[in-house]
């Protein structure tokens, strides 16, 4: 049976291209759920990277402080611990964090983002 949300896919995507976004999707999604009530006004930007085997999470933060680490931590060990048991169980999760603005010199930018906190008025 065809993946139900193949629906929405163009209709001359290939199976690879399917399974990128769809590994892609389950890792924004688990991603989102590791961050849960972690994301607070110094975290500016969540952006999720697939690589072979590996996971990188793209962090914009304002400053790095031991409270900004903490979550950043906690971010990750709640991640491994939604994809334990899964088909990412094994892949490794790196963190790049990026010290400013989620503009174009953040490089999540580049990748699937998760997370970008409105620009302060002003």
């Amino acid at each position: 049976m065809d993946h139900p949300a193949r629906q929405y896919y163009n209709p001359h995507i290939t199976a690879a291209e399917e399974r990128v976004l769809l590994r892609r999707n389950y890792l924004l999604n688990q991603t989102g759920q590791a961050a849960l009530g972690l994301v607070g006004p110094h975290l500016h930007g969540i952006a999720v990277e697939p690589r072979p085997n590996a996971i990188v999470l793209h962090f914009a933060i304002i400053e790095r402080t031991a409270e900004v680490e903490e979550d950043l931590d906690d971010i990750i060990f709640e991640l491994s611990v939604f994809l334990g048991g899964g088909p990412e169980q094994h892949s490794e999760i790196a963190a790049e964090i990026h010290v400013g603005r989620t503009d174009a010199t953040w490089p999540g930018r580049r990748h699937a983002l998760l997370y970008v906190a409105k620009p302060e008025a002003g």
